[in-house]
């Protein structure tokens, strides 16, 4: 099984943590949305797309990404982090757009991240400290089971 994940992580990372986190247990190429165009996307059994979010969507280059993929059936998932936890609304868009494309969406995660944008950098942001060691079992935990998925669809 081969699985690509393409992130656009800005200012903290959070997303690319993550990410880095599902690859210590599932076989996965990771990969910045910057370099995706070295991966042919259809080598791949399940692709995953993920960011921050700004203003409850995804990073509009990852959406303008994802709008320029081709039609053809293919499985992916779409992962997330935040400062709130409106994780399945915000998410939704990716989801939509995805499905638009003629792609299964396996499933879709989101959790907290430590976040410093505007106005919440003046004490600090908001959650500190996040994403943590849960945050990094839970997308683990989420990765195998989008494995899981897979196989029982295939």
């Amino acid at each position: 099984m081969k699985i690509l994940i393409v992130v656009k992580s800005k200012h903290n990372d959070n997303t690319l943590k993550i990410a880095e986190a599902m690859s210590e247990v599932a076989p996965v190429t990771l990969t910045e949305l910057e370099n995706v165009s070295n991966y042919k996307l259809s080598e791949y059994d399940i692709v995953g797309f993920g960011s921050g979010i700004y203003f409850g969507k995804h990073d509009k280059e990852l959406l303008k990404f994802v709008k320029s993929v081709c039609d053809k059936k293919a499985y992916s998932f779409v992962f997330s982090t935040s400062g709130s936890k409106n994780f399945e609304k915000n998410n939704r868009t990716l989801v939509k757009l995805l499905e638009s494309k003629n792609k299964v969406v396996l499933g879709s995660f989101g959790c907290t991240g430590h976040d410093k944008f505007f106005i919440f950098a003046l004490g600090g942001g908001l959650n500190k400290g996040h994403p943590n060691m849960d945050d990094f079992d839970a997308a683990q935990s989420f990765i195998l089971e989008v494995i899981d998925k897979y196989n029982k669809l295939n």
